[in-house]
């Protein structure tokens, strides 16, 4: 069933998405802030999660974490490759970057949303983001034939920054602030959505001159986008049937929701237009997915 929440997140990530694109002087100070606010969103998600139980929690089911990562690493970006290779060529990188993307930051506070485990999320987030330097560079040299010209250990800080950080001031603050904590715990929802609201404005706003020159490409994006998240949950609805029932609603968050703002920032950077552009408008159908997960998942 939709629910109110997701009504007032949706709403929220779409009208943010278009005060950037159309006011982006409104947003001028917030176009260096995704990053920020990113981290923001995790630390929230890290202030009820003991990290000293997190990985065992993982653990608690080896083969079905250790097959969800390979999933998430390999076979989708693989997949998504071989989709768009066939039937929309000029996406093919595009895809597979997002695709191979660790799980998003995001994943833990749509977990609390739908019920699923939002310490098990929390794992794959890091588990994957720990991976990621070491699987997305040989995939895209193996299948696009292009040399991800990016080091390890400055990927590896990147990620230690967006994860490690809010990981650990969270857990400090659960430890040594704990009126603070309840306090944000308490307005968990409203300061996640202020932070996704901000995060959209900053992405938005730094390509509003793109989106207004050039409509059809953006336009081109996003319904390539929406091919994409078919794709996915399809293939994120038939592992989970395999799974275990408790993980299966876990498993459809991790897969579905790719760090896309992490593929943006690498793809300006050591891509072309086609990617940068696919990962910016990847924000579209990747929200739009609300509105099918609960039924495709079953979630709560």
């Amino acid at each position: 069933m939709f629910r109110k929440k997701d009504a007032i997140l949706l709403l929220t990530s779409y009208g943010t998405m278009a005060l950037g694109i159309f006011l982006p002087q409104l947003a001028q100070p917030l176009r260096h802030a995704p990053v920020t606010f990113v981290m923001v969103l995790l630390l929230l998600s890290f202030l009820a999660i003991d990290m000293r139980g997190l990985l065992t929690h993982a653990l608690k089911a080896p083969l079905a974490t250790a097959g969800l990562l390979a999933v998430k690493a390999v076979l989708l970006p693989l997949l998504v490759y071989l989709l768009f290779h066939l039937v929309w060529p000029t996406y093919e990188l595009a895809g597979m970057l997002v695709a191979g993307a660790s799980t998003a930051v995001l994943a833990p506070f749509f977990a609390n949303l739908f019920g699923a485990d939002i310490v098990l999320t929390a794992a794959v987030v890091i588990l994957s983001s720990l991976l990621l330097p070491f699987s997305l560079p040989p995939l895209v040299g193996i299948l696009a034939g292009k040399s991800m010209d990016v080091g390890i250990a400055p990927m590896v800080r990147m990620l230690a920054l967006m994860i490690f950080v809010p990981a650990i001031l969270g857990r400090g603050c659960a430890k040594w602030m704990p009126r603070t904590t309840q306090w944000l715990l308490g307005n968990s929802y409203p300061l996640s959505l202020l932070a996704v609201g901000i995060t959209n404005l900053g992405v938005f706003s730094r390509y509003s001159g793109f989106f207004l020159e050039n409509p059809q490409r953006a336009l081109e994006a996003m319904a390539a986008g929406g091919v994409m998240v078919a794709c996915l949950m399809v293939l994120a609805v038939w592992y989970g049937r395999r799974l275990p029932l408790g993980l299966r609603s876990t498993s459809l968050v991790c897969l579905l929701f790719p760090n896309y703002i992490l593929i943006l920032a690498f793809s300006c950077q050591f891509f072309g237009p086609v990617e940068a552009t696919f990962a910016a408008t990847y924000s579209v159908p990747f929200f739009l997915q609300l509105l099918f997960i609960r039924k495709l998942g079953g979630l709560a």
